[in-house]
């Protein structure tokens, strides 16, 4: 077996096996994000095993299987974000007034903070006309530059930050008991109200960009961890529709999401339909799923896009549900079994 194909497994392998350590440190954390690009690379392992291979020796045959494992492994992992799996938030083709619910649309956007392309935001929202604009990463020269924004939505919670932390959240529906949170770091704000819709239904909201574990940011996930399941713990009580929502620094699939949704109860639009990866823009082959759109099950999806680029790092996405007041999707919520709650409460004792 080549010199090169030993290196190569042995990379592919531990990229692979790393995540399945329940460690915070960025490390081991960040291995979670190329779950598609693993799954890949293990597909190319597999056929340079049998092109190049030396299929009378047993570095073959481990070698071989340990990429077929890995194939399978990540091949029953992304499967839930494929379009052949079943959808977790169903579909509402009805006409508002048939379906009995109201419409109520979100367009979600890291603007990344040194960006100056400001008019593409605005652009944007004038022509997909969302009922909410969530603005990340914003200070206040976003503050500024979004101005614009005011006459059309005139509910606003605006937390301009010079750390990239920044939130700007803007409105057409009224915005009831608004307030903005520090649930764990005194500079990462979060955003919390009630959205009252025209009809009378009210959706308990969530915005959230909590830090990300990276050399720069924080060498563990701990406090991130520790943000997205206070969020849960506010998210699960709420006997009304709840939205979560805003770049949560992790994946889809990653371990502490999962956890997030079984201690929520909320649902994910993107199984069934694709993985919407948003970060990076500037590397296709890299891109992960980092901004997210959670719900309840009172909602149905209308429509689920990734936008164009706004000059970020990050693509926009734009996201329209019918909302009701009773549960209207069949598909049963997450539930937290007694390791996951062992392990949320872990996070809080760290």
């Amino acid at each position: 077996m080549p010199i090169a194909l030993i290196i190569y497994t042995i990379l592919v392998l531990t990229m692979v096996l790393l995540p399945m350590i329940r460690s915070d440190y960025w490390v081991f954390r960040s291995m979670e994000y190329p779950r598609l690009q693993k799954w890949v690379l293990a597909g190319i392992g597999m056929v340079a095993c049998l092109v190049w291979g030396d299929y009378s020796g047993w570095l073959f045959w481990a070698g071989l299987g340990a990429f077929a494992l890995s194939f399978a492994f990540l091949s029953y992992q992304i499967y839930p974000y494929l379009p052949l799996a079943k959808r977790e938030v169903l579909e509402d083709g009805a006409s508002d007034e048939a379906s009995g619910g109201q419409r109520l649309s979100l367009m979600i956007a890291n603007v990344y903070q040194p960006n100056r392309k400001a008019e593409r935001v605005l652009e944007l929202a004038e022509k997909l006309s969302p009922d909410v604009v969530l603005l990340l990463e914003t200070n206040d020269w976003w503050k500024t530059q979004m101005e614009a924004l005011e006459a059309t939505y005139p509910y606003t919670v605006l937390v301009p930050r010079e750390n990239t932390y920044g939130m700007l959240l803007y409105s057409k529906v009224k915005l009831e008991d608004a307030q903005v949170h520090y649930l764990i770091e005194p500079d990462v704000p979060s955003i919390e109200c009630r959205m009252i819709l025209g009809s009378g239904h009210k959706v308990h909201f969530f915005g959230v960009h909590p830090r990300p574990p990276a050399p720069s940011e924080s060498t563990t996930s701990t406090e991130k961890d520790r943000e997205l399941l206070i969020v849960a713990e506010r998210a699960k009580p709420s006997r009304q529709p709840v939205i979560v929502a805003g770049d949560l620094n992790d994946v889809a699939w990653s371990y502490t999401t999962e956890l997030f949704q079984k201690m929520s109860r909320l649902l994910d639009p993107r199984k069934g339909r694709g993985f919407f990866n948003t970060f990076p823009v500037k590397w296709p082959v890299m891109r992960f799923p980092l901004d997210h759109i959670f719900c309840s099950r009172h909602f149905k999806l209308r429509q689920l896009r990734r936008l164009k680029s706004i000059g970020s790092d990050h693509f926009p996405v734009f996201i329209a549900f019918q909302v009701y007041n009773e549960i209207v999707q069949p598909e049963k919520a997450p539930e937290p079994e007694d390791e996951d709650l062992m392990a949320a409460n872990a996070k809080f004792e760290e």
